[in-house]
């Protein structure tokens, strides 16, 4: 058979969320070309993923030209969830799709996170201030949309890393280190990574915008705990499920915060990736 050629695309429909303007064209309704489609994700939604690619050059909208290349065949594998620069974002793929951009195969980025590739040029100038900036509240919407926060936001490079052993997700002290730690195939997103507790602190703030949760990550400090009985949450709620519970009254780390709005509690993340601990003065004590 062969290959079609497609024109300048027209958005099936479009939506906005969290201001930014979404035009969606899945790859699954346009595939005259057959090409090869990741599968519906079979396993929980963990998060999304950002990366960079580059601006295309004299080129008003990047995110229909890359979409349009997928179409017609000219992106290898690749296959992303959102394409997005200053002006608007590209949906390719159902948020109920596995993506093919992190380079680990079966692995949790392919399978388990949603994929947003950031079409920027440089990490100055108006265009991919925009760009970041955009990348940033689409993160926000899908991440308050799915009950997951900042700290569920990870780098293309960081499941490199993962692939590689280094590290693992439950590792989740350490997530940031490995966001940006520099690996020999690709170091992306490549404009984002130099400032990403900045980025995921932008994340963050759209987030608290939305309603959700606020995470904020970076810098540890000690509580003691008070409660002979203290439950450790997997999210930083009081309905998330009971991960387990302190009865030692010890000494603990906490790497992030969370503010919920609707309870009005602040929550604790353990060093040890166990879960969450409410931070109410009647429960621990800051030391």
């Amino acid at each position: 058979m062969s290959k079609i050629y497609f024109p300048k695309l027209t958005p099936d429909n479009t939506i906005v969320c969290n201001g930014v303007t979404v035009h969606r064209h899945f790859l699954k309704d346009h595939n005259l070309n057959k090409i090869t489609l990741p599968p519906i994700r079979a396993k929980p939604l963990i998060g999304v993923t950002i990366h960079n690619t580059e601006d295309l050059k004299n080129v008003h909208d990047d995110g229909e030209q890359y979409t349009r290349a997928t179409l017609n065949d000219n992106m290898n594998s690749v296959r992303t969830h959102y394409y997005i620069d200053d002006l608007c974002a590209w949906q390719n793929l159902e948020d109920s799709r596995c993506n093919w951009t992190c380079a680990d195969g079966t692995g949790p980025g392919n399978m388990q996170t949603i994929a947003i590739e950031c079409i920027m040029s440089g990490t100055t100038g108006t265009e991919n201030v925009k760009a970041r900036d955009n990348a940033a509240r689409l993160a926000a919407y899908i991440l308050h949309k799915n009950g997951l926060t900042a700290d569920n936001l990870y780098t293309h490079t960081y499941w490199l890393h993962v692939k590689d052993g280094r590290t693992k997700p439950s590792d989740t002290a350490n997530i940031d280190k490995w966001c940006t730690a520099p690996h020999t195939y690709k170091n992306c997103p490549l404009y984002i990574i130099p400032d990403w507790i900045g980025f995921k602190k932008l994340v963050d703030g759209y987030i608290k915008k939305l309603g959700g949760s606020s995470v904020v990550s970076g810098g540890t400090f000690m509580v003691r705990v008070l409660d002979p009985a203290l439950n450790i949450r997997a999210l930083p709620s009081l309905t998330a499920k009971i991960n387990g519970v302190i009865r030692d009254k010890g000494v603990y780390t906490i790497i992030a915060a969370s503010y919920e709005p609707k309870t009005q509690i602040t929550w604790g993340k353990l060093k040890s990736g166990a879960g969450w601990i409410s931070l109410g003065s009647k429960y621990v004590k800051k030391i």
